[in-house]
């Protein structure tokens, strides 16, 4: 086990503070420190002001989701849209091009596979599991003081971490060593790797990456921070709120939109604990109602919500007639709603718009995770697909979309958190949306214009 120093020291020449040459020594206003929520944090060592960018962190490793359900593209550009993919002849990895193939990146990846022993032809090693295993391969590129940052992680060590490399022993025959450090990459990976958000419109394959420094942020579900990614995939990580000196500094590892129970249960299997940070022992969550089901008796129009939301077996009550319902009933309505939304065709735009106009609130109030997961899935659609350009948007259409983004950011401003990424998707949907009517009556464009001017005049 690495000491604080030691980790502090990494952290340091990973991110570059400290500079040999000229001396030069940037101080952070941030430190390491032993965190009452889970082994180590950061914590702030002077006061930090909203849009203050904490750090610029880079990973020490990324590639492909590991998922078994994610779409599988091509190993060094992620493109999923070509009918060209091609295994590799010496390494077997999913490539769509010659460039590609060529490309310094692949090279790498297939010296280090190539020079295993096969225990099979090497057409019939599975593609998608060295897709889902090649993050964790592309470990053994790092130099010694890498591979010794990426141990100073914590790992998660349950069986069910690292299977991709057990698996891939199937078809390779791995030396020793490799194997154990590609699972212990993998065990890191699982309990710090971020998602790597693709850029809006294109249609690639999931990646993730090791952020390491961003990876000792412990969780929120309304954090103090915010991130977002540059074009050489570096993390630049922000506050968004005041963060006073020794407080500690959060990063959420969870859905902001997504309710309670949701969060919780994703956490608990994907992280191995239970949140029970304010927000999660608040039933109304800020007020947003996120986790809110429709009351059991017909004739009561209130919501239910649990009595004690951080324990899973509460009773949930409704606010309206206070009818009391059982944890085991709770449960039996989520699966069914879950099935119901699995069985929905999410590449069918009519089907989703009748479903939401018309069906979905039939079983849950307006204010639910699904009704906002559908209500996000449609801004995404209308205005950017063919057949629904923006052009081709009926009016009640673009009045949908103006309504449906400016929901949305309602409910992520109550919640006062942070999503760069997601906030800045809806203000552009919502000022395309405003700028298709804007052509549409420039008229009445004009009018409004000339009416803020006078009135902030």
């Amino acid at each position: 086990m690495f000491s604080i120093e030691q980790l502090s020291q990494m952290v340091q020449r990973h991110l570059g503070l400290a500079n040999n040459v000229n001396e030069l020594q940037i101080t952070p206003k941030w430190t390491i420190k032993e965190s009452p929520l889970s082994g180590r944090g950061l914590f702030a060592t002077e006061d930090i002001s909203p849009g203050e960018v904490l750090f610029v962190d880079h990973p020490l490793i990324y590639g492909p989701r590991s998922g078994a359900i994610i779409q599988r593209g091509c190993t060094v550009c992620c493109k999923l849209n070509t009918n060209k993919f091609y295994k590799c002849p010496k390494c077997s990895l999913l490539l769509c091009s010659e460039a590609c193939q060529n490309n310094n990146a692949h090279y790498d990846d297939c010296r280090i596979i190539s020079a295993w022993y096969n225990k099979v032809t090497i057409e019939e090693v599975d593609d998608t599991l060295l897709s889902r295993a090649l993050t964790a391969i592309r470990a053994l590129l790092l130099n010694e003081d890498q591979k010794q940052f990426m141990s100073s992680l914590q790992a998660h060590m349950l069986p069910q971490h690292g299977t991709e490399i057990r698996e891939l022993q199937q078809f390779f025959d791995i030396p020793t060593q490799d194997a154990m450090f590609m699972t212990l990459a993998s065990c890191v990976l699982d309990a710090n790797a971020f998602q790597i958000a693709t850029y809006y419109g294109r249609k690639e394959m999931g990646k993730r990456g090791l952020y390491p420094v961003s990876s000792l942020m412990n969780h929120n579900c309304v954090p103090n921070t915010r991130y977002n990614y540059n074009s050489d995939l570096q993390m630049i990580v922000k506050a968004v709120k005041p963060i006073q000196a020794g407080c500690e500094i959060f990063t959420c590892y969870t859905g902001l939109l997504w309710g309670t129970p949701a969060r919780r249960i994703h956490l608990y299997k994907t992280k191995h604990f239970l949140c029970k940070c304010e927000r999660c022992a608040d039933p109304t969550e800020r007020g947003t109602m996120l986790a809110a089901l429709k009351c059991f008796s017909r004739e009561c129009p209130g919501s239910l919500l649990p009595l004690e939301p951080l324990k899973s077996s509460s009773t949930w009550r409704c606010l309206e007639c206070s009818l009391r319902v059982p944890s085991d009933n709770i449960c039996t309505l989520q699966r069914a709603l879950g099935s119901l939304i699995g069985s929905l065709d999410f590449g069918n735009i009519n089907e989703l718009e009748n479903f939401f106009l018309k069906r979905v609130t039939r079983y849950v109030p307006k204010t639910n995770q699904i009704v906002i997961d559908l209500q996000c899935r449609l801004i995404w659609e209308l205005g950017e697909v063919d057949g629904l350009r923006w052009h081709e948007l009926s009016e009640s259409r673009l009045v949908l979309k103006e309504n449906l983004c400016r929901d949305t950011l309602r409910t992520a401003a109550a919640l006062g958190a942070g999503d760069a990424h997601l906030r800045g998707l809806l203000l552009y949907h919502l000022h395309a949306a405003l700028a298709e009517r804007a052509r549409r009556y420039p008229d009445l464009y004009e009018v409004a214009l000339l009416s803020s001017h006078s009135g902030a005049a």
